[in-house]
C-alpha cells in the first residue's frame, strides 16, 4: 500500500474545480476532502485534519478571506497552511489574502504543475513544523523530568507546588505535600554500590507511579528523597497515603543481581492552607520538619505536621 503524501482540503463552490483538484491530487497520492464553502470547511477540519487547505476566495455564505481569518484565530488550526485560489489577478486581493494569514496564492485558471508544486511545498513545510513541535514537546517534558527515575524533578516540583497552592486559595480547597526519604540510603550505597542504589530509586519510582491517583504529582526531590503533591487532599488522607507508601516499601524486596534488598522509608506530611503553612514555601518547610521528626522517632514511620 502506497503511503499517503499528505492530506489536502479543497474548498471551492465550483464542482468542476473540486473534481479537477481532487483528481490531480489523488493521482499524486494525496488524501483529499472537499467543501463547498467556508462554513463547511471549518466544520470538516476536526474530522479530516488537513496538512494544507486550497481555499477559493469568492464563495457564498462565507468567503475565503473570512474562512482563513477564522482558521488563524484558533490555536488548533492556525498552523495549517492555506493556499488561496482566485480568478482575480489584482495585487490588492493577493495582499489581502496574505495579510489574512494565507501561506500562498494561486490564480485561476491554474497550471496543474504549479498547483502540485505549491501543494507539495506547503505539505512539506507542515510536516516539518509538526515534527519540530513534537521534538519541542519532548524537550519540554525532558526538562521537567529526572533522568534516572523519570519522575518530575526538583525544579518542576517547586513551580508546580506554587501553582497548586494558588489554585487552592482561589478554589478554597486543601492541598497536601508528602516528603519521603529512604532510610539509611548511604549504607545501601556503601554496602552494595551506587548501581544498586540507582536500581532501588528506579524501582521505587515505578511503585509510586502505580500507587498514586491521576491528579497526584510524584517528584524526585533530590538524592534519596521523593516528594508528592496531592491536590484536594486533607491531612488525614495524606497521612493514610503516606502510610500506604511506607507499608508497600517495607514489604517489597528489591532485587540486585542475586541479592534481595529490603528498605524502609520515613514520610513527612503537611497540608495547605494551615496556620503554619500559608505559602507554598512554608508548606515545604512543614513537610520537611515532619520528615525530620519521623527520622528522630526511629525512621520507618509517617509524621503529619500539626
Amino acid at each position: 500500500m502506497t503511503e499517503c503524501r499528505g492530506r489536502v482540503l479543497v474548498v471551492d463552490d465550483n464542482e468542476l474545480i473540486r473534481r479537477l483538484a481532487t483528481t490531480l491530487l489523488t493521482k499524486k497520492k494525496y488524501e483529499v476532502a472537499t467543501a463547498i464553502n467556508g462554513i463547511r470547511a471549518l466544520s470538516s477540519i476536526d474530522t479530516f485534519s488537513p496538512d494544507v487547505i486550497l481555499l477559493d476566495v469568492m464563495m457564498p455564505e462565507m468567503d475565503g478571506f473570512e474562512c482563513c481569518r477564522r482558521l488563524k484565530e484558533h490555536a488548533a488550526t492556525r498552523d495549517i497552511p492555506v493556499v488561496m485560489v482566485s480568478s482575480n489577478t489584482e495585487a490588492i486581493d493577493k495582499i489581502k489574502g496574505l495579510e489574512t494569514g494565507a501561506a500562498d496564492y494561486i490564480v485561476k485558471p491554474f497550471d496543474y504543475g504549479e498547483l502540485l508544486a505549491r501543494v507539495a511545498t506547503q505539505v512539506k513545510m507542515k510536516h516539518l513544523l509538526d515534527e519540530l513541535e513534537k521534538k519541542n514537546a519532548l524537550l519540554e517534558e525532558m526538562v521537567k523530568k529526572d533522568s534516572l527515575t523519570n519522575l518530575y524533578n526538583h525544579r518542576y516540583f517547586h513551580g508546580r507546588l506554587s501553582e497548586e497552592c494558588c489554585l487552592c486559595s482561589e478554589r478554597r480547597e486543601t492541598l497536601s505535600c508528602l516528603v519521603c526519604d529512604i532510610d539509611h540510603f548511604k549504607t545501601i550505597n556503601d554496602t552494595y554500590g551506587h548501581q544498586a542504589g540507582d536500581t532501588i530509586l528506579q524501582s521505587l519510582a515505578e511503585i509510586f507511579l502505580k500507587m498514586i491517583c491521576i491528579d497526584d504529582v510524584p517528584c524526585r526531590y533530590g538524592g534519596e528523597e521523593f516528594a508528592f503533591i496531592l491536590p484536594r487532599t486533607g491531612s488525614e488522607q495524606a497521612a493514610a497515603i503516606g502510610e500506604q507508601i511506607r507499608r508497600c516499601v517495607e514489604k517489597t524486596g528489591f532485587s540486585f543481581g542475586e541479592t534481595e534488598i529490603f528498605i524502609t522509608v520515613s514520610v513527612g506530611a503537611a497540608s495547605y492552607p494551615a496556620a503554619n503553612a500559608r505559602t507554598y514555601s512554608e508548606l515545604i518547610r512543614c513537610a520537611d520538619e515532619a520528615l525530620y521528626t519521623a527520622k528522630q522517632r526511629g525512621r520507618n514511620t509517617v509524621v503529619v505536621s500539626l
